[in-house]
């Protein structure tokens, strides 16, 4: 088992960080508009990569897009420093690891809280992306675990898949890679969380029913339950917490329509925190409000309803 810890400066470059809604209308200069999920935007080689449809891989350049959405882009990519910024003011303490499998070279990282520090039985989240880039999706969460003490991970290339075979593999790499993490990170094996957001929530809730741990909770932000071919025949008993946009009409849609019957009708706890937005990762206050739920927080004093998953309504002309 060889690891590889690899110091801050060399991580800058990996760095896009997720604006608030990846998942959005783009209006190209040909006219032609389309609904996908910005994954990256690589100012260097100026190329757009979007995923459409969860499975279709789109590829395009800068100036393929209007002049609203390349402002958006550039914008997308500032923010990245600004959460550099916030790193470095951090009180706990990041690391990243590299571990070489048999299957894969696997590249994790790693906050832990300042308030865990010397504390060897702790509460950990696993936390799992919809795109290739673990880190920026777990800086994003950097300052509800500091503040819930809740030690997180996130992995590169995690992302969703095209095919069945290809979700397999993924399930088979993250196999390989557990039993590193849980020797590696500092935690209370009682007190394992998983968790993502979209495609990473639904990968969230199947490894949690394929792989044998006491995982106490899911953190699901925009996720569902997959297409009906691919329910599973039951549902392990624990948390979960679903986090959703408003106006998040696909995640919302099925959760109404499906997915909270399933998760009730097997004796999962489900609790509901609705936000201002759409497909998108949650707001701080909304992401610590979660951790603490999980955590049987005592400072959740109420939740959402599925009545607050709804689209805030246009106000009418003259109001």
């Amino acid at each position: 088992m060889k690891f590889v810890t690899r110091t801050l400066l060399t991580l800058c470059t990996l760095l896009p960080l997720s604006a608030n809604n990846n998942l959005r209308h783009w209006n190209l200069t040909d006219g032609s508009r389309m609904h996908a999920e910005l994954v990256d935007y690589n100012e260097e080689t100026n190329q757009v990569y979007l995923r459409i449809n969860e499975t279709k891989d789109h590829y395009l350049k800068l100036e393929d897009f209007s002049p609203l959405d390349q402002a958006w882009l550039v914008e997308w990519t500032r923010m990245s420093g600004k959460l550099m910024e916030m790193l470095e003011k951090m009180p706990g303490k990041f690391t990243a690891f590299q571990y070489q499998g048999e299957l894969d070279t696997h590249d994790f990282y790693v906050y832990e809280p300042s308030s865990v520090q010397g504390i060897s039985r702790r509460p950990l989240m696993i936390l799992i992306n919809a795109g290739p880039k673990g880190m920026r999706y777990l800086l994003r969460h950097m300052e509800a675990a500091e503040a819930t003490s809740m030690t997180i991970i996130a992995m590169d290339r995690y992302g969703n898949s095209h095919t069945i075979e290809e979700a397999e593999n993924n399930l088979t790499r993250f196999l390989e890679l557990l039993p590193q993490i849980e020797a590696t990170v500092a935690h209370d094996p009682q007190q394992i969380y998983i968790g993502g957001i979209s495609g990473g929530a639904l990968r969230a809730i199947n490894w949690a029913n394929a792989i044998e741990r006491p995982w106490k909770g899911v953190y699901w932000n925009g996720g569902w339950l997959g297409y009906d071919k691919n329910l599973l025949k039951e549902y392990r008993k624990m948390k979960v917490i679903v986090v959703n946009g408003n106006n998040d009409r696909g995640a919302n849609h099925y959760l109404r329509k499906r997915d909270l019957d399933i998760l009730l009708e097997n004796d999962l706890e489900v609790g509901i925190i609705a936000f201002e937005g759409g497909h998108q990762i949650p707001p701080q206050e909304h992401q610590i409000m979660a951790f603490q739920w999980l955590l049987d927080s005592t400072a959740v004093e109420e939740l959402s309803t599925i009545d607050d998953l709804k689209p805030t309504p246009t106000p009418k002309l003259g109001e």
